[in-house]
């Protein structure tokens, strides 16, 4: 009998292999879901504001059911902090890119600077500033910013001992200090720029991190 059944094993088809696709394929589709309500997410708050963030409204948004939204994130705290992470792609990421990526430190400065200096879209600043004020009246926002700001400022400080190393910073600045004042001088020239688009931000940096460049 115990061979007959271990027999029947060797012959028996395995499922492990169609199952393992239907999870993954069930994860993608979950994944896929969640993009499309924080996306969702982003573009109330940016169209009506932080103010006017509902379930429905973003179940609308992004195409799906309300008890799918709710599915996904429990509360609206946790659909207003989903933001936080894809707001990442479009202003972190794009500055650890040119950071990591080719070229000598004082060129990837430059580079710096001028990205810095385009003007950043209306919904990305409008998300943005909400993200900031509402982090004053909620805790886990608050920490969640934080911690972008800090992987921000890391970014500058990795670029600015680059360019210590290189012997391209004055010998008594200290890259790590001058790297996370420029970080603040650049984010905050951004949000001047949106309301005075005539404010010349590049030349403003440029002349700021003269005294410190060789």
């Amino acid at each position: 009998m115990k061979e007959a059944d271990g027999a029947a094993a060797v012959l028996a088809p395995s499922n492990d292999g169609a199952s393992k696709r239907r999870v993954d394929g069930r994860e993608a589709r979950g994944a896929e879901t969640q993009q499309r309500i924080i996306r969702g997410v982003w573009s109330v708050m940016a169209d009506k504001g932080l103010s006017a963030l509902t379930v429905r409204l973003v179940a609308q948004e992004a195409g799906v059911s309300h008890a799918m939204v709710h599915y996904h994130f429990t509360n609206k705290d946790d659909l207003i902090l989903s933001v936080v992470g894809h707001a990442r792609h479009y202003w972190i990421a794009p500055m650890e890119e040119i950071v990591r990526g080719p070229g000598t430190a004082s060129e990837k400065l430059d580079a710096v600077i001028v990205w810095m200096a385009e003007p950043a879209t209306r919904d990305v600043m409008r998300v943005h500033r909400q993200l900031l004020s509402h982090s004053e009246w909620n805790e886990r926002l608050r920490r969640a910013m934080a911690a972008e700001y800090s992987r921000w400022r890391s970014a500058y400080i990795e670029l600015f001992r680059a360019l210590k190393d290189a012997g391209s910073l004055a010998p008594d600045a200290d890259p790590d200090l001058v790297g996370a004042g420029f970080a603040t001088l650049a984010d905050h020239l951004v949000g001047k720029r949106a309301l005075d688009p005539t404010l010349d931000t590049e030349a403003i940096m440029r002349e700021m991190l003269r005294p410190f460049l060789r």
